[in-house]
């Protein structure tokens, strides 16, 4: 059996092949994120500035300090009102004097308790408490340093009186710091 084989064509008349085609290679979806904090298209949270740090852990040891000496007052206050009335207290002056001590243990108390709260949450990253670290850091540092310049004008508050003040430029730190550090709370939004 012949075969035949087909006619031989000019080159110029022959139909034109496609050149040979390169093997594409395959697409593959990328690794997959480990899923964490935000899920897999959020990165790692930005790391809190120390300045973040230092404000809110001043702000828990004062508010620990602030709240003592507002439970002092308080159970001291009970204890006056106690005394004046075994004492037969006419004047009625222990009972002033508890009342007064009373007041200004839960004013004391709930003022610590708030600057506790706000060191916390600005440790964590809240809004709401940097912004009241903020109002109770402006507040106190205005009070201690006006209750410093006031005590150093005596002999025997002059030592209270640095104290005081120092209280104070650390309080209008922290409220510094929780200002300056806007972009890292807008960041943990």
């Amino acid at each position: 059996m012949d075969q035949q084989q087909p006619p031989q064509m000019p080159p110029e008349q022959a139909p034109q092949m496609p050149p040979p085609q390169q093997q594409q290679p395959q697409w593959t979806p990328p690794p997959q994120q480990p899923t964490g904090w935000g899920g897999p298209s959020y990165g790692a949270p930005p790391p809190r500035p120390m300045g973040v740090t230092l404000a809110g852990i001043f702000l828990i040891v004062m508010g620990v300090l602030l709240a003592l000496a507002g439970a002092a007052c308080g159970i001291g206050g009970g204890l006056l009102a106690g005394a004046g009335a075994s004492a037969g207290d006419q004047s009625g002056i222990f009972s002033f004097l508890a009342g007064l001590g009373l007041v200004f243990g839960l004013i004391a108390l709930v003022f610590g308790i708030l600057q506790i709260a706000a060191g916390a949450g600005s440790l964590g990253g809240r809004g709401w408490a940097r912004i009241t670290g903020i109002i109770l850091s402006v507040l106190f540092a205005i009070f201690a340093i006006l209750g410093g310049l006031g005590s150093l004008g005596s002999q025997d508050g002059a030592t209270g009186g640095i104290t005081t003040l120092v209280v104070g430029v650390l309080y209008a730190l922290t409220a510094y710091a929780l200002i300056s550090a806007g972009g890292w709370f807008a960041a943990r939004r």
